[in-house]
């Protein structure tokens, strides 16, 4: 019997790393992944969730959570209401790409939405809630409100989001420094 050899490519994944502030965060991030990273793509997008205490905790949630695998990108989204100190930045080094949401994740989500944005995250939170008519901590509460096709759109238009579709596909985004 002679036997075929069979050649497998091997495909070489885009990993990627994305660690959200808290709950609002990690059910945005997952809402993303479910919509724009598709079998087959190339790319594997982990999320966690570092539950908040601050963009230091954030950024180090982020460097021991990229130590459990080879990620060849990682990221942070974080609110920017808390201030992102020197030593914040120095920890992300180059290494980590820092993408804010002014001033917070439910701001961000409200920005996309087309609506006013307020300067406080209390704000941004309940008026959220109130556009939304639920709650924001699991990934299908975006569906109704977040089809790809407005967050296609809007991309050209909010930063953040811009740079949270580019870590969909695999590639770094410019941090928010």
């Amino acid at each position: 019997m002679i036997r075929r050899q069979t050649s497998s490519k091997r495909t070489v994944l885009t990993t990627v790393l994305v660690v959200g502030e808290g709950d609002t965060e990690k059910a945005f991030l997952d809402y993303l992944k479910s919509i724009y990273v598709t079998r087959f793509c190339g790319v594997s997008v982990t999320v966690r969730n570092a539950h908040g205490k601050g963009p230091m905790n954030v950024v180090d949630t982020a460097i021991r959570q990229s130590r459990t695998g080879e990620y060849k990108v990682v990221a942070v989204l974080m609110d920017t209401d808390l201030p992102w100190t020197a030593d914040v930045i120095k920890l992300a080094g180059k290494r980590i790409c820092l993408i804010g949401a002014t001033p917070c994740t439910d701001g961000l989500l409200l920005q996309i939405l087309g609506e006013q944005v307020p300067t406080q995250s209390l704000r941004c939170k309940e008026a959220l809630l109130a556009r939304m008519n639920r709650k924001p901590f699991v990934k299908e509460a975006y569906a109704q409100d977040f089809p790809k096709q407005l967050l296609d759109e809007k991309s050209a238009d909010v930063p953040a989001l811009k740079k949270l579709i580019e870590l969909m596909a695999g590639l770094s985004p410019a941090s928010d420094r």
